[in-house]
């Protein structure tokens, strides 16, 4: 008589976890009539149930994604090519069909891995059909914000002197977008199609969330999260390195692209605040204030002493009033007497 089999030993099977005398157990079972329907079921609940464990704790990466869906398909067509060969081919069933079985099966799995290997090192599935999508570029100049809406709803405000990059529609499995200078996302929710922003080595991912990110030339990399949760990521040739999953009210700084990550906390009304003209500077060098100004009002600031651009000053700002009026309440907070000839702001 047959020995009876459940279906947890046939997840075990599935997940490459028999001995080798349950394997055989299964193997024989694989060759009776009507178990097709049960395993097909149990490779579709498998892949889901290890789908869904996973995106409810953490956020997925499109690599990651496609290497799950691979993985089940080539589970899935090995299954079904040995119930294949066990229903047209009833007379190999004695020890002859093991022996043949011994052999297709491994050449049939080795097959599926090696073209899924081929499929993973290939730089072109790292970002599917790019080829075919349409681009766009849009920046602003030194004194200049703006608002646009991306193709999937998403709303970017963009600060002074920033680029960004995006396609006219989005693939069907990601939405990438490319990012210099600063910008505040509000990204439409889709589970879905996860939301890419690249920053030269810095890979910023969320599904559906407000956050902001600074990725100025020659200052710190930073970004700051008002609503949902952000994956931040360095990408370098051959490794990605996890840096921090923010949540509201924290953020992520790098010093340099390359340098240690510092996780921080930050006011969500200051995130959500700086898409406003908002600007809370927070134990910051005038210096420091005074780059940020520049490229607000698209001018020059200089210091007679140098001692003064050091010093260390918390104030908030608006950078959508006239210059002047910016001056004045920076110049009362931070103690200094300033004049102003043309695009020159000189700081005594």
């Amino acid at each position: 008589m047959q020995q009876p089999i459940d279906k947890e030993l046939l997840k075990k099977y599935l997940k490459d976890s028999c001995s080798p005398a349950e394997l055989q157990q299964v193997r024989a079972y694989l060759l009776r009539p009507g178990t097709r329907e049960i395993l097909h079921d149990l490779i579709t609940s498998d892949s889901q149930e290890e789908w869904e464990q996973q995106t409810n704790t953490t956020l997925i990466p499109d690599d990651q994604m496609r290497e799950w869906q691979a993985k089940f398909e080539l589970r899935k067509t090995a299954q079904t090519t040995l119930l294949d060969q066990s229903e047209t081919s009833r007379s190999f069933r004695g020890p002859r069909f093991l022996k043949y079985a011994a052999v297709w099966i491994p050449l049939i799995l080795g097959v599926g891995i090696y073209a899924f290997s081929r499929l993973k090192d290939s730089p072109s599935t790292s970002a599917p059909a790019i080829a075919t999508l349409v681009m766009k570029e849009f920046s602003t100049v030194k004194g200049q914000r703006a608002k646009i809406t991306l193709a999937d709803g998403t709303l970017v405000y963009m600060g002074p002197a920033s680029t960004l990059k995006y396609p006219e529609q989005f693939s069907d499995s990601t939405r990438v977008i490319a990012l210099k200078g600063e910008a505040f996302f509000e990204v439409a929710h889709n589970p879905q199609k996860p939301f890419i922003i690249h920053t030269q080595n810095i890979r910023t991912q969320v599904l559906g969330t407000s956050f902001k990110v600074n990725a100025i030339k020659g200052r710190p990399f930073e970004v700051q999260v008002a609503t949902g949760k952000v994956r931040v990521d360095r990408v370098n040739p051959g490794q990605t390195e996890h840096l921090a999953v923010l949540t509201p009210g924290q953020q992520v700084t790098l010093s340099s692209l390359n340098s240690t990550a510092i996780l921080g906390q930050v006011a969500v009304q200051d995130v959500r605040g700086w898409k406003n003209s908002k600007l809370v500077f927070k134990d910051q060098s005038i210096g420091e204030i005074a780059g940020q100004l520049e490229r607000a009002y698209d001018v020059q600031f200089s210091f007679k002493n140098a001692a003064k651009a050091r010093e260390i000053v918390t104030v908030t700002l608006q950078d959508n009033i006239p210059l002047n009026q910016t001056l004045r309440v920076l110049s009362a907070g931070a103690q200094f007497k300033y004049s102003i000839k043309g695009k020159n702001i000189i700081i005594n």
